[in-house]
């Protein structure tokens, strides 16, 4: 009787393992061999990797499409896909699109909400930023009356920033862009190289305007003014020279045509004998204000400047960070601009995020719904360009 139980016993078991076999050790799938990337030396796939990023233009923001309209500006779809297609492109490429991408941001308040709450380890390793040159409007806790902020004192908001290059797509009144490049060249900090582009010309031949308890609206020879300014700026010994130069398209009405090297001419205004001057200025230049020539100005900091914010008090009598210090521009935003307007108005900042650090491109990488996030939103419009410094104005008065 045992012995019949024992051997029924060794047939079952012979039967289940029948049923269930072992699985083969197969050797591990070599996923790369078959890659012509991966076959290409790590210097080579390098250069891919900087050509790629390159090229590539990250956009954020709402642009204005009329006096009180504008559409939602979404990032062209899959911008960084490459670096979703494996571990090990993961690997190679995250730590260099940051310094090479462009940064595009329709509008101050999504510069802000995008890059303040970065590390300052991660808002340092961006190098290449784009703007609108909007006034930031802010009504701060206790005040009766909105404060305007030109960009310069803006920016003072990410005193982290260590670009290589800020550009910014000036407003298309002459008044208001004058005064936000005279900002940003006497007060602004946080990039190497400024390229400021204005739609048309009037920023150099606005007539003088008179403001109530303010200084006036009164444009100086340039690029001479500017370019003294900044000298005195950066007066360091053994530093190279800082230098501001302007140049004028040749194609009236043709966006865009001032980035193109073959239609844009150098272009300085005539300092008058009589530094002290009073008349220039005073009058329109009309020759100037006839044609719609767009305006660049470059504006380079004298190799060895301190480009770095000041990051404790006390700050400047214009400083947000005067009366905000210790805030963070989410707090700012939520009492000086939320609170005042419907929530629709102005999404929150980490909607849509788009991934900024190496953290959250590797938690993110093997997520089935990540994809989703590339999707634009219900009215929102793809960011569409051939060269990542192609430009489009939003609306023009």
């Amino acid at each position: 009787m045992g012995r019949s139980k024992k051997k029924s016993q060794e047939r079952s078991k012979a039967k289940k393992t029948h049923d269930v076999p072992e699985k083969p050790q197969l050797p591990p799938a070599d996923t790369q061999s078959s890659s012509r990337l991966m076959q290409l030396p790590g210097e080579l796939r390098n250069q891919i990797y900087k050509h790629l990023f390159s090229s590539t233009r990250l956009t954020y923001g709402d642009r204005r499409t009329g006096r009180i309209s504008s559409v939602k500006m979404k990032s062209a779809l899959n911008s960084l896909a490459i670096l979703r297609t494996c571990r090990q492109v993961h690997r190679e490429a995250a730590t260099l699109w940051p310094g090479l991408v462009l940064f595009n941001f329709e509008d101050v308040d999504a510069l802000l909400d995008r890059l303040s709450p970065l590390p300052a380890e991660t808002l340092s390793k961006i190098r290449y930023v784009r703007t609108r040159g909007h006034t930031l409007m802010l009504l701060p806790v206790g005040e009766e009356y909105n404060i305007y902020y030109r960009l310069a004192e803006s920016l003072k908001l990410l005193p982290g920033l260590r670009l290589d290059t800020l550009t910014v797509l000036a407003p298309a009144h002459g008044t208001i862009a004058y005064d936000t490049l005279d900002g940003l060249i006497n007060r602004g900090n946080g990039w190497k190289e400024l390229h400021f582009i204005t739609p048309n010309s009037e920023m150099l031949g606005f007539a003088k305007v008179e403001m109530f308890m303010m200084d006036p609206y009164w444009r100086k020879p340039q690029p001479s003014t500017w370019e003294s300014a900044l000298l005195k700026r950066d007066s360091i010994i053994g530093s190279t020279k800082a230098t501001v130069t302007i140049y004028r398209s040749t194609q009236a009405d043709a966006s865009g045509s001032i980035i193109n090297p073959h239609t844009r001419k150098l272009f300085t205004q005539p300092v008058p004998r009589n530094q002290d001057h009073p008349d220039f200025g005073v009058a329109a230049d009309d020759a100037l204000l006839a044609e719609k020539k767009e305006l660049l100005v470059i504006a380079k900091r004298g190799q060895g400047a301190d480009i770095a914010e000041q990051t404790e008090p006390p700050f400047g009598t214009n400083d947000i960070r005067e009366w905000a210090y210790g805030m963070t521009w989410a707090e700012i935003r939520r009492q000086c601009i939320d609170l005042h307007h419907d929530d629709e108005d102005f999404p929150s900042s980490d909607e849509d995020e788009l991934l900024l650090s190496d953290e959250d491109e590797e938690s993110d990488e093997d997520d089935e719904d990540s994809s989703s996030m590339w999707k634009p939103k219900d009215n929102a419009q793809i960011d569409s360009y051939i060269h990542v410094d192609d430009v489009e104005w939003d609306f023009i008065e």
